[in-house]
């Protein structure tokens, strides 16, 4: 869900894989949806049951999960370590399940500190829209999962993505009026956490939307965080004469929105949203980039090749963020 547009992915999973069945797209009146805020939500709301009517052909989804990008939302990385009492005992499920309950209050206190400590966010209120378990390891072995091996050290990476209430609340009640109920996740995140999953391992998302810039940083094949900035698509194409000064512009800003993160920038970016007219924009990072690593910086459009997890009713690179959100819903990260 985004200005301008509401796009609609139906799915299931099979095994690790997403099969799309159905897909579509229908548009909002201008100023619907604003900075991933829901202004107008009987027009929202009735984009959403026609896009679903039109990708419900094949059967009706049993679950739903919102994608939506908007200013001030955050995805935390936090990893959690356990040490075993019985190293030469397997691990059990209902072991494996305390370890990830545990990380994930772990994690979700780390996010409401880091949250408080962000002077975007202080006197904003927020809710977390959810938290995912990233991976799993037991003596630096990854694994899907941990029951049946031995070993002493459990170690769990815990994904958690805040976001304003009034966002998060505006789209649970477009839900609602749609006769719909689901799940709200970050569309930064949803885009990552699929690229990651397909097999890119260091690298920066960034998606260029009508209002809103939002990206992804990938570190070691997981979602280090997530950015969004109240800069889109529109307001950059209704100043061409100044194009090179504004790419300059935008750039900086999404490197200072890293700020915070670990690490210096990654040597690839990825990018979808991005139309002929503003490739400055990508060029600009580039350059912005490479002088912060001090080497070449590899920078591509997004391909519907890269997100392996999913296949089927052709797809494009814009799908892929409902694409992503209907990934989670689906738990393809879970099988």
């Amino acid at each position: 869900m985004s200005a301008g547009a509401i796009r609609v992915v139906i799915g299931r999973r099979e095994e690790s894989h997403l099969r799309v069945t159905g897909k579509a797209e229908t548009s909002l009146p201008d100023g619907a949806v604003s900075g991933g805020l829901v202004t107008d939500r009987m027009a929202a709301a009735e984009a959403l049951r026609s896009a679903f009517a039109l990708a419900e052909h094949m059967a009706r989804a049993e679950r739903v999960s919102v994608a939506i990008d908007s200013d001030d939302t955050r995805t935390y990385h936090a990893l959690t370590t356990f040490e075993r009492e019985d190293s030469r005992q397997a691990v059990a499920a209902g072991e494996e399940s305390r370890a990830m309950r545990e990380a994930a209050s772990v994690a979700a206190n780390r996010a409401a500190a880091a949250t408080e400590e962000d002077a975007a966010l202080r006197g904003v209120a927020t809710a977390q829209l959810h938290d995912d378990v990233a991976a799993l390891a037991i003596d630096g072995r990854g694994l899907q999962s941990l029951v049946g091996h031995r070993g002493r050290v459990v170690e769990v990476w815990t994904d958690v993505t805040i976001a304003p209430l009034v966002v998060t609340g505006a789209v649970t009640a477009t839900l609602e009026t749609a006769r719909r109920r689901g799940s709200v996740v970050s569309g930064a995140y949803a885009l990552g956490r699929l690229l990651a999953a397909s097999g890119v391992t260091d690298a920066g998302v960034i998606r260029l939307g009508p209002d809103v810039t939002s990206l992804a940083l990938l570190r070691d094949g997981r979602v280090a965080g997530t950015r969004v900035f109240a800069l889109g698509r529109n307001a950059l194409a209704s100043r061409a004469a100044k194009s090179k000064d504004d790419a300059k512009v935008w750039a900086d800003c999404v490197v200072a929105s890293l700020r915070g993160l670990e690490g210096t920038p990654p040597g690839r970016w990825i990018f979808v949203g991005v139309p002929e007219a503003l490739l400055a924009l990508p060029q600009a990072l580039g350059a912005a980039v490479g002088e912060i690593r001090g080497d070449d910086i590899d920078i591509a459009p997004l391909s519907v090749a890269l997100a392996s997890r999913v296949y089927g009713t052709d797809l494009r690179p814009d799908d892929l963020v409902a694409a992503g959100a209907a990934a989670i819903g689906a738990g393809i990260y879970e099988a």
